[in-house]
């Protein structure tokens, strides 16, 4: 199944938190919110929320916002970003749009076209932005 959520335990892989995968063949057309981590080998056409982290793999590619406590880019991403603590841009990464983050890690062969504004820490807490919206 290409769209899946991993539950297995540490014991299993070495993870103790869930992850959401979107793989290579799969084009989602709408907003993701999670709790979970969330790994992009497909294509993301919306919004990503996420109290966790996000890796976009080589393939993978995100038409939208990503909100996130980490994010590793490897793929494309055209939208603004927050982070909450890291953002990620690997040599492979290519990014149209604004980052806000507080750290901020660029690759020399990355590309970026954007502004990087450095934060202090934000919350990205999921459930209380689904109270927020009502």
């Amino acid at each position: 199944m290409p769209l899946f959520k991993d539950t297995r335990t540490e014991k299993d892989h070495g993870a103790t938190d869930g992850l959401t995968l979107i793989d290579r063949d799969v084009t989602l057309v709408g907003e993701i919110v999670s709790e979970e981590n969330i790994r992009l080998r497909g294509r993301v056409e919306g919004n990503v929320v996420t109290s966790g982290s996000v890796v976009i793999e080589p393939h993978g590619s995100v038409l939208g916002d990503i909100t996130a406590e980490n994010l590793i880019v490897e793929g494309s991403i055209e939208g603004r970003v927050v982070v909450a603590r890291k953002f990620e841009l690997r040599p492979t990464g290519r990014m149209r749009g604004d980052i806000q983050a507080a750290v901020v890690a660029i690759a020399e062969e990355a590309f970026l076209q954007g502004k990087v504004m450095a934060t202090e820490r934000i919350s990205t807490n999921t459930r209380a932005r689904r109270v927020d919206r009502g």
